[in-house]
């Protein structure tokens, strides 16, 4: 299922998500500092992944976090992250992917599920271009040998 852009056009009010939400907000001042946190949520919203709504928001949140909160250097740790997002530990999209965990869980989707489908597909084209003919195929059509 393919969603529209924003992934995230708005912060649902229920206390989950609410909760969700300054835990992300901590997030990014922990790891990013203010400055950084705002330029992240710049560019979220270019990729589509917020909205202007939504950052508008979250830059409040960010501002009322206290300086225990936030983290003055540019982030000097690379993230760790755990399963779906594994694979992307200690990269420099590291940290966005974490972000993206959270944009995904306070629009209530689960991106667990679309990893593993996207996982699945990619072994099936895998297993398909196993058999010699499926690969032939491709090879002539894009016409590399």
């Amino acid at each position: 299922m393919e969603r529209e852009k924003p992934y995230l056009g708005s912060i649902s009010q229920s206390a989950d998500r609410m909760e969700t939400t300054m835990q992300w907000a901590r997030y990014l001042g922990e790891t990013f500092g203010t400055s950084g946190a705002l330029n992240c949520l710049r560019y979220y919203e270019r990729l589509g992944w917020i909205s202007s709504e939504v950052r508008e928001e979250m830059i409040r949140y960010i501002r009322g976090l206290s300086l225990s909160e936030i983290h003055n250097k540019k982030y000097d740790e690379p993230a760790t992250l755990e399963y779906p997002l594994e694979t992307l530990s200690g990269t420099p999209f590291g940290t966005h992917a974490r972000s993206l965990k959270y944009v995904a869980k306070i629009a209530g989707d689960d991106l667990e599920e679309h990893l593993m489908l996207a996982r699945l597909a990619e072994r099936r084209v895998d297993k398909q271009l196993g058999d010699r003919s499926a690969r032939k195929e491709v090879i002539e059509a894009i016409g590399d040998d």
